[in-house]
């Protein structure tokens, strides 16, 4: 499922979301299995779907199972902040795959599933 998250996982999330100057709102969509958002963002650009994934480790299993509300596109987000495995994308599905900071980083583009974020050393 998706659902088992830390209490505390939910609010950081939306407070980022609150904070992006790209998303002008969000909706929870009503889901047994997952925690999904629509993401509305300012600037004309289109409203992106974040499903929230409780992998400890991502990998093609998890992309395999995805929920159907990323048939066409969205963002999948590795929410448990120790989660490791499979961070990327699959551009042939207009599918973005990370952690937090990377859908923040995303939510910044209309092609939000070719976003990927600057490496280490081209921060410094």
């Amino acid at each position: 499922m998706g659902k088992n998250l830390h209490y505390s996982i939910i609010p950081f999330i939306e407070r980022a979301l609150m904070n992006h100057f790209a998303v002008g709102w969000f909706e929870l969509i009503d889901n047994e299995e997952y925690y999904i958002y629509k993401v509305y963002r300012k600037r004309g650009m289109s409203e992106v779907i974040v499903v929230l994934s409780d992998d400890y480790y991502f990998a093609s299993a998890s992309l395999q199972n995805k929920p159907a509300i990323l048939k066409d596109g969205g963002f999948f987000l590795i929410a448990r902040p120790e989660a490791s495995g499979f961070e990327g994308n699959e551009p042939l599905e207009k599918l973005g795959i990370g952690k937090l900071g990377k859908l923040l980083g995303a939510l910044n583009r209309e092609d939000f599933w070719n976003y990927e974020p600057p490496k280490k050393d081209e921060e410094k």
